[in-house]
């Protein structure tokens, strides 16, 4: 359980870091012309590589070929978190739940 409160804390860190750049560099040049969500997948994408590539040179984790898969994959959740918010990710694991007891979503 450790474990998941720690990626919780990334997570939250990584989408404040993807809504601060996106709110000042929206208005900016080329990135005007986009949709805003666009560009809010982009930098998570970019952002998630990039902080893969320091978390495993800051641990001295040795690289593995599905790492910057799974970030990849990871960045569209950030992304979904930055554009519709927490509530709209839990709304899809509700409706995709099908086991046990469905009252300790309700918690």
């Amino acid at each position: 359980m450790d474990r998941f409160a720690v990626y919780l804390v990334v997570v939250a860190v990584l989408c404040t870091l993807i809504s601060v750049i996106t709110e000042f560099t929206k208005e900016v040049g080329v990135l005007k012309k986009i949709p805003t969500s666009f560009q809010v997948l982009i930098t998570s994408v970019i952002v998630c590589e990039v902080g893969l590539f320091v978390g495993l040179s800051f641990y001295h984790i040795a690289f593995a070929w599905y790492y910057p898969v799974a970030a990849f994959f990871g960045a569209f959740v950030i992304a979904i978190i930055c554009t519709r918010g927490w509530d709209y990710l839990i709304s899809i694991f509700k409706r995709f739940y099908k086991g046990g007891d469905k009252e300790k979503w309700h918690e």
